[in-house]
């Protein structure tokens, strides 16, 4: 598995052991961005790709009270990201992490393990980007050391540098088998690259979605941080589908085709500064954005599905004038403390208990933890949370 391997200075020792650069591949100085492509292959993927995304924006952007939705795939998305850079965490283990936060624990990070920790952070960055650039902050490096900042700012990634550029040379590779498969831009190069990056990013007449595939493959190949390159790239290209118009709106989970096929993923950016093979790269990111689009329009379908079929499930368990707002809630809250439901889903607190206990009693909610002392229960939404597992 290639990763990120944080070599001291420009050599080939870290800590004592000893890199092999044989097969390594270094950045493409002066290729960027490139003069020219095969528009003969793009034009088949270019179309497919954009009818795909069309079909995406115009099915989130028609669904009432869309954020239901677009919420349990921006957590999948998070678990996914993650996962390609070796953080392994599930879906109900980001819910629980959250529960815990907006449950107000003084350190709701202290017995949580590094990988969830991670991933919640990620989600939160990803959430918080989406906001600023909503909110009118520009596309560019305030708000991309910012994510950073957010992404790495609790557990391990606190103590590589977050939200500043590298001042070492980092490579990427199989650190358990001592080799290097490609060196990014050197340190002192990177900020007039970065400044480079962030002017193509935002300016020219190239296709957006070609422009999109262009400025991701870059940031991978700079690799600007000590850590968190990956998920911050991936992020960006959400960002900037929606800043260039493709979407209306910034919300667009690009993780699982990447993950599913992680090895070419890395072969195609890296064939872009070993054999300039730029088209290569960008008809498989036109790929990625079809099928991506296809598959995230098929599971915000089965939310939807699941949504109205637990509708009717609320009714006749519940029945009660409040059945909606309790399903709403845990939709939106699918792993909660019982206090929170009581305080925040709009029904009055007699009520709200009444309800979460014949929730319990149907199977419709897990018991992760029973109610103690002035702590309240911790329960978990299964449905949901079977249903968004990657």
């Amino acid at each position: 598995m290639l990763h990120q391997v944080g070599i001291q200075q420009s050599g080939t020792q870290m800590f004592g052991k000893s890199y092999d650069l044989q097969d390594a591949v270094h950045y493409h100085d002066g290729a960027f961005p490139p003069a020219t492509f095969d528009y003969e292959r793009l034009l088949g993927p270019l179309e497919e790709a954009a009818a795909s995304l069309a079909r995406y924006d115009a099915k989130m952007s028609g669904m009432v009270n869309s954020e239901l939705f677009l919420a349990p795939l921006r957590r999948q998305d998070a678990v996914t990201s993650s996962r390609m850079e070796g953080t392994i965490s599930t879906i109900e283990d980001l819910y629980r992490l959250e529960a815990e936060e907006d449950a107000g624990s003084t350190n709701p990070y202290r017995e949580a393990r590094h990988d969830d920790v991670e991933t919640f952070l990620y989600s939160r960055a990803l959430q918080n980007a989406q906001q600023a650039l909503t909110d009118g902050t520009p596309l560019g490096e305030h708000l991309i050391r910012s994510a950073h900042q957010q992404l790495l700012s609790i557990g391990r990634g606190a103590r590589k540098r977050p939200g500043s550029y590298k001042v070492e040379q980092n490579f990427i590779g199989d650190e358990r088998r001592g080799r290097i498969y490609y060196v990014p831009i050197a340190p002192e190069h990177l900020e007039p690259a970065m400044a480079a990056l962030v002017r193509f990013m935002n300016e020219g007449d190239m296709r957006p979605l070609i422009r999109t595939a262009i400025a991701h493959v870059e940031f991978e190949a700079l690799h600007p941080f000590e850590d968190g390159n990956g998920r911050i790239g991936r992020m960006l290209i959400t960002l900037m589908l929606w800043k260039l118009g493709v979407l209306s709106q910034p919300n667009f989970f690009v993780s699982g085709y990447f993950e599913a096929h992680k090895e070419e993923y890395i072969e195609r950016m890296r064939a872009v500064s070993a054999s300039g093979d730029w088209t290569g790269w960008v008809v498989f990111f036109l790929h990625a954005m079809h099928e991506q689009a296809t598959l995230n329009v098929r599971t915000a379908d089965a939310i939807f599905s699941l949504h109205s079929e637990m509708r009717e499930r609320f009714r006749e368990v519940l029945n009660s004038q409040f059945h909606d707002q309790a399903l709403d809630f845990v939709f939106a809250s699918p792993v909660f403390r019982n206090d929170r439901f009581v305080d925040r889903s709009g029904i009055p607190a007699t009520s709200a208990r009444l309800l979460s206990r014949r929730l319990v009693d149907a199977g419709l909610l897990r018991t992760l933890q029973p109610a103690a002392g002035r702590r309240a229960a911790l329960y978990a939404f299964d449905p949901l949370l079977d249903l968004l597992k990657v």
